[in-house]
């Protein structure tokens, strides 16, 4: 099962190296049928985690417009998708879930 930390993982390195993800760069690189590939990227883009590469009217901005349709689109990491993977990487972390957690309890070792 793919998650949506790799399917993030996987459009960061691409977006890194100055190249876009579409639904069929899915398709190839989790072996994935078309439909799943078209339901995470969806999810992805209305949690605002991916953009597309084209510019789009501000209504349509993370949602298609009447008679698009998402394989038509190409997707780059987002600036809130980096703070996903950030989050991501921070709850494997076991010292920086500590670090979060004496935070949130006021609690903060100088150590």
């Amino acid at each position: 099962m793919v998650v949506q930390e790799e399917v993030l993982r996987f459009v960061a390195d691409r977006s890194d190296r100055g190249r876009l993800v579409s639904f069929v760069d899915l398709i190839s690189e989790f072996n994935l049928d078309p439909g799943s590939a078209v339901d995470h990227l969806e999810r992805a883009w209305r949690d605002r985690l991916i953009q597309t590469a084209s510019d789009r009217r501000p209504r349509f901005r993370y949602r298609l417009e009447p008679g698009e349709a998402v394989r038509r689109l190409s997707f780059r990491i987002s600036h809130r998708g980096r703070e996903r993977l950030a989050w991501y990487q921070s709850m494997r972390d076991p010292r920086q879930g500590e670090l979060f957690e004496s935070r949130a309890s006021g609690k903060v070792d100088h150590s």
